[in-house]
């Protein structure tokens, strides 16, 4: 008589080999790619082009509220594209 599959499933394996082996590596390979996920996402959301869109709403908030005049707008528009 052969035993369940779940009996052999859940029996460790005596002939051997280690059965969990891929399951040992699961947790560290997560883990490694949660660290790079932040890693990447972090760089990002601080990243030099995050700065140039923060200065170029500011400076569409100043034009908006009639702080400085279409020309000057146009100006530092085009130094923000350069960099």
């Amino acid at each position: 008589m052969t035993p369940a599959l779940s009996t052999l499933a859940a029996a460790p394996s005596w002939h051997g080999g280690p059965p969990m082996a891929p399951f040992a590596v699961f947790p560290v390979v997560f883990l490694a790619t949660l660290v790079v996920l932040a890693l990447v996402f972090g760089v990002l959301r601080r990243g030099p082009w995050r700065a140039r869109s923060d200065a170029r709403a500011v400076l569409a908030d100043r034009f908006a509220r009639g702080e400085i005049d279409a020309t000057e707008y146009r100006a530092r528009s085009s130094e923000l594209d350069r960099r």
